[in-house]
């Protein structure tokens, strides 16, 4: 069975925290094995055209890129179901968002209690770098977080 690692958020926008994660993700995973997986969260404002987004980050980082538009473990089923051993790639910055994360594994395992998870801390240079703040700036100043972004749009 093939490993398929699944990089999934809302990415939102796509920036250099991510990029590193990602990365990491293909040293541990291998090239080829990791799937970038965009989904919407209804809580958080959609910035510009999602499908061009989806297109720019799997141009700029060279990973397959999807969409979907289901539950996350019914993305993961649907992978096994295509023959593939599914890890759940999650990424961190810090303390706060281990405890985030391990409550949204917790909702997850409900549906799906063999679900294989590995958490990935990014480098300590992008520990404050989140799409929430990013957004913030851009708000503020337009192309204030620019500098942030791999994809921006």
């Amino acid at each position: 069975m093939k490993i398929l690692a699944i990089y999934a958020g809302s990415f939102n926008p796509f920036h250099i925290g991510h990029l590193n994660i990602a990365r990491k993700s293909e040293r541990i995973f291998g090239k080829g094995n990791v799937l970038i997986a965009i989904g919407i969260n209804p809580s958080k404002p959609q910035i510009g055209d999602p499908t061009i987004r989806l297109q720019e980050i799997e141009n700029s980082t060279g990973i397959t890129t999807i969409f979907y538009d289901c539950f996350l473990h019914e993305l993961i089923e649907q992978k096994e179901k295509e023959g593939y051993n599914v890890i759940l790639v999650r990424g961190l910055r810090n303390g706060d968002d281990l405890a985030y994360e391990d409550n949204q594994l917790k909702f997850i395992r409900d549906f799906k209690d063999d679900i294989n998870v590995v958490f990935i801390r990014c480098d300590e240079q992008y520990e404050h770098i989140s799409s929430s703040a990013i957004r913030q700036l851009q708000l503020i100043r337009p192309g204030m977080g620019d500098k942030y972004c791999v994809v921006y749009k």
